[in-house]
C-alpha cells in the first residue's frame, strides 16, 4: 500500500515540474488516502503544488473548483493552519468576507503566534470597517455638536428622518431622542448597514429606525416609507465635496425630499491659505539638498499623484508648520437651495481666491478645511489653527505646486476647481518629472543620503582589496540607487539597479545621464515582475532594501536579499546594510486608542462591544515625528531582521501607565563598525509600525513586561505585550 502510494507521489512531482498542477494535486491526494503516514512528510510539498494549481484556476475563475479542492484538503489535514489560511485568502479574494474572517480566525484559534493569518485578519477588518470610523466616533466635539443640532431641528411626532450615509447608525440614535414621526437611515456597505442594526438592537432602537443597505442615490421616496423632511448627512471628506456629497443631495432634492425639507448641516463652507512646513513639503517635492546630491537643482520633481488633487493631513501636528497667508473662502454652498448644489455640480468655471500675504516668507503648500454650518447657531470646523475644531476630518493639503517667495501685503490669486466632485487646485507649474513615494520619501531622507554618501570612500578603499575600480559590478536595490550611482561617479564597471515604476526608470536615467555616465553601464529591474532568478552573476558589492514605506519588512525583498548575499555575492565581497535590528518601545498613546478603539462615552451610546470586534492588532504607516506616547519602558532590541526567532524579551518597566502598543523603528548599521542610524526621526524614508494591546495593560514602575516575539518562517513577525507575573 505505501509503495503505491509513494509511486502516486512520485508521478503528482512529475506532472507538477509539468505544469500539471491539478493532476498532481489529484495523485496526492490518492496517495495520502491510500497511506496517510505520508501526510507529515508530504504536506509542504503538497501545499506548494495545491498553491500553484489555484493561482492557474483563479486565473481562469474556475472559483468552485478552488473551494473543492480545499474541502478535500482539510478533510485530510483538518488543523492544518496554512490550509486555512489560505482558504480565507481565496475567500476574501472573492468577496466573502465574513466567511473569510471565519478562516483566519480558525487558523489563530489553533496558533495565536502565526502571523501570516493575524496580518489577512487586519487586512480583512480594515477592509469591512475603514479606520477613519473610529477616529470619527471618538470625536466628541463632532458627536455633541450634531446631537445638539440634530435636537433642535426636530420636531417630536412630526419630523421625518432620512439620516444619508448613517455608517453606525449614530446620528439617527441622536434623533430618537426627540421621537419624531419616523426615521429612515441609509448606507451602501453591508457591513455597515448590518453593524447599524446591532447597535440599534443593543440601545434598544431597533424599532425605531429603519436601516436599508442601499446608495441613497439608487433609491425612491417609496424605498424608505415616503418623503422625508429632514436629511442629516456626514457625507464629507477633508476637502468637504470627496464623498459626492453634492451628487448625494442634489439626487435627494429630487426623490426623497418634500419641498419644505430641510438639510443637516444647512450650508457648508471650504478656505484656503497659503502655508510653510518643509515636513509637509518633502512627502511630495523631491528638496533641495537632495537635488543639490543629484546635480539636478534646476528641475521640479514631484510625488505621484494618482489623479488625487489633495492629500489629507492633521497639519496641526506639524510643528514647523507657519501659515504665510491670511484665510480665504473658496467655495460655500447652501444645501437648502437645490439650485446653488446643481450650480456648484456643473459649474466649469475656476473659483478664484486672491490670498492676501499676511509676511514675508515662502509658500510651499496650502491648507484647505472647512466649516460645517449645522444650523444657524451651531458650527464645526476643521480650521487646524482652532482648538476647537472636530478631529473627526483631516485637512485638505494641495500640494503640487512650486515653492513661491512672497512679500508682506502681495496678493495671490489661486484657482480651484470642483472636478469629478472633487476640489482640485490649479498648478502653478509643469512638473518636470514625477516620481513614486517610495523613492521621493528615500531621497528626501537627507540625513540616510549623507550616511550612505559617507561610506563611499570606505566602500572604495574595501573593495580595493579585492578588484580594481573599473572591473567592480554592483547590485543596488534601494528606492533609488545611491550608492551605486556615486560608486558609478567613482569609476565602477557596472549597476542593476531597482525602479518601481517605469517614472521612476525614467528619472534615474536622467540622473545618470546629467551626471556624464555611460547608460550603456546601469541595468534596471523594474516594478515586481523580477524575481531572485534575474541574478546569473556574482557581484562584488550588494546594497538591499528590505523594508516596505509603510515600516514593516518587505518578506519579497528580504527573502531576495538573503538570496544575494548567500549565492551571488564574490567572496569578500560588500554586502550592505551590514545589519538591521529590530528596536521597539511599550508605550501609552491616545492617539493609537482613538484610532483604533471606540468608547461609548463618547458618543453617548452603547457601540463599543459590536464596532470594536473591528479593531486591529497592528498600526502600520505610524509618523513618530508627530505621535504623542508615554514611553513606559526604555528602548530594547528586539533582535537582527534576518535573523528573527520567536522569544520572549523581558523589559523593566520605567513609568507607571496604561500600555496600549509597542512601537516598532530599525537601527541600520551600513557597514560594519560604523554607526547606527535610526528609522525613528523626523522625514526618515519609511514610517513606524505599532503593535496594539487588547485589552489595555495597567503598568507599574519597577515592574517587567513581557514581549512575545512572534515570527513565521518566512520571517513576518508580529509582538505581544504582556506582564511578567510578580
Amino acid at each position: 500500500m505505501s509503495g503505491m502510494a509513494r509511486e502516486y507521489i512520485s508521478y503528482a512531482r512529475q506532472l507538477s515540474a509539468n505544469g500539471c498542477f491539478t493532476k498532481s494535486v489529484d495523485l496526492y491526494f490518492m496517495a495520502f488516502e491510500r497511506s496517510p503516514q505520508l501526510k507529515i512528510s508530504y504536506e509542504p510539498e503538497f501545499r506548494a503544488v495545491m498553491t500553484k494549481m489555484n493561482e492557474a484556476l483563479a486565473a481562469a475563475n474556475k472559483i468552485e473548483d478552488i473551494f473543492s479542492n480545499f474541502s478535500r484538503a482539510i478533510n485530510i489535514f483538518p488543523g492544518n493552519i496554512y490550509l486555512l489560511n489560505e482558504i480565507g485568502k481565496y475567500l476574501y479574494k472573492f468577496g466573502f468576507y465574513e466567511e473569510a474572517w471565519s478562516q483566519f480566525q480558525k487558523a489563530l484559534v489553533i496558533d495565536a503566534g502565526y502571523v501570516t493569518a493575524e496580518k489577512n485578519l487586519n487586512s480583512l477588518k480594515n477592509l469591512m470597517v475603514e479606520r477613519w470610523h473610529f477616529r470619527m466616533l471618538n470625536d466628541k466635539i463632532r458627536n455633541d455638536s450634531y446631537r445638539a443640532a440634530i435636537n433642535e431641528k426636530v420636531i417630536p411626532k412630526k419630523t421625518n428622518v432620512l439620516d444619508l450615509g448613517t455608517g453606525t447608525g449614530l446620528l439617527a440614535m441622536y434623533a430618537t431622542e426627540r421621537n419624531p414621526m419616523g426615521i429612515t437611515a441609509c448606507d451602501s456597505s453591508e457591513v455597515m448597514a448590518a453593524l447599524a442594526d446591532c447597535i440599534l438592537e443593543e440601545n434598544r432602537l431597533l424599532m425605531s429606525v429603519v436601516v436599508i443597505n442601499k446608495m441613497s442615490t439608487s433609491m425612491n421616496y417609496t424605498e424608505i416609507g415616503g418623503k422625508r423632511s429632514l436629511l442629516i448627512t456626514e457625507l464629507f471628506d477633508a476637502g468637504l465635496f470627496g464623498e459626492h456629497v453634492l451628487q448625494s443631495l442634489s439626487h435627494a432634492w429630487e426623490n426623497l425630499l418634500t419641498p419644505d425639507a430641510e438639510i443637516l448641516p444647512r450650508k457648508a463652507e471650504f478656505f484656503i491659505m497659503g502655508a510653510n512646513s518643509e515636513l509637509l513639503s518633502a512627502k511630495y517635492q523631491l528638496c533641495s539638498k537632495a537635488k543639490s546630491l543629484l546635480e539636478i537643482p534646476y528641475l521640479s520633481i514631484h510625488i505621484l499623484t494618482c489623479d488625487e488633487t489633495y492629500d489629507c493631513e492633521d497639519v496641526h501636528l506639524y510643528k514647523d508648520i507657519k501659515y504665510i497667508t491670511a484665510p480665504e473662502s473658496v467655495v460655500k454652498v447652501d444645501f437648502n437651495n437645490v439650485h446653488d448644489i446643481l450650480d456648484k455640480l456643473h459649474n466649469s468655471e475656476p473659483y478664484v481666491v486672491d490670498l492676501k500675504v499676511a509676511e514675508k516668507g515662502e509658500i510651499n503648500t496650502f491648507i484647505g478645511w472647512f466649516n460645517l454650518y449645522l444650523t444657524e447657531n451651531i458650527t464645526i470646523t476643521t480650521d487646524p489653527r482652532d482648538k476647537n475644531r472636530a478631529n473627526a476630518w483631516q485637512q485638505a493639503v494641495f500640494f503640487d505646486n512650486l515653492p513661491k517667495n512672497v512679500q508682506e501685503n502681495d496678493t495671490l490669486n489661486a484657482n480651484f476647481f470642483i472636478q469629478s466632485e472633487k476640489l482640485s487646485m490649479k498648478p502653478n507649474f509643469n512638473c518636470d518629472m514625477r516620481i513614486s513615494p517610495e523613492t521621493l520619501r528615500f531621497l528626501n531622507d537627507t540625513t540616510y543620503m549623507e550616511l550612505i554618501k559617507k561610506c563611499i570612500g570606505m566602500a572604495c578603499v574595501y573593495l580595493g582589496q579585492i578588484a580594481e575600480i573599473d572591473d567592480i559590478n554592483l547590485v543596488d536595490l534601494c528606492p533609488f540607487p545611491i550608492f551605486g550611482l556615486l560608486m558609478l561617479k567613482r569609476g565602477v564597471r557596472s549597476l542593476i539597479c531597482y525602479a518601481k515604476t517605469e517614472l521612476d526608470r525614467l528619472f534615474i536615467e536622467e540622473i545618470i545621464r546629467v551626471n556624464n555616465i555611460s547608460v550603456d553601464k546601469v541595468t534596471y529591474l523594474i516594478g515586481d515582475d523580477w524575481t531572485r532568478d534575474s541574478f546569473k552573476d556574482k557581484y562584488h558589492a550588494i546594497f538591499c532594501h528590505i523594508f516596505d514605506l509603510s515600516g514593516d519588512l518587505d518578506i519579497r525583498a528580504k527573502d531576495i536579499a538573503q538570496h544575494l548575499k548567500n549565492a551571488h555575492l564574490i567572496q569578500g565581497g560588500l554586502f550592505m546594510p551590514a545589519n538591521v535590528t529590530l528596536m521597539g518601545e511599550v508605550v501609552s498613546s491616545n492617539w493609537l486608542d482613538v484610532t483604533n478603539r471606540v468608547h461609548d462615552s463618547n458618543v453617548g451610546y452603547k457601540m463599543s462591544m459590536h464596532i470594536n470586534k473591528y479593531q486591529v492588532s497592528q498600526n502600520f504607516g505610524v509618523d513618530y515625528t508627530h505621535l504623542e506616547y508615554l514611553p513606559l519602558t526604555d528602548p530594547v532590541n528586539l533582535g537582527n531582521c534576518c535573523q528573527l526567532a520567536p522569544d520572549v524579551i523581558n523589559v523593566p518597566i520605567k513609568n507607571d501607565g496604561d500600555a496600549n502598543g509597542i512601537i516598532c523603528w530599525y537601527n541600520i548599521e551600513l557597514m560594519e563598525n560604523l554607526s547606527e542610524i535610526s528609522t525613528k526621526r523626523p522625514q526618515s524614508f519609511i514610517d513606524g509600525i505599532a503593535f496594539l494591546a487588547n485589552p489595555i495593560l495597567p503598568m507599574a514602575r519597577g515592574n517587567v513586561a513581557n514581549i512575545l516575539r512572534c515570527v513565521d518562517s518566512d520571517g513576518s513577525f508580529k509582538l505581544i505585550v504582556d506582564i511578567e507575573n510578580m
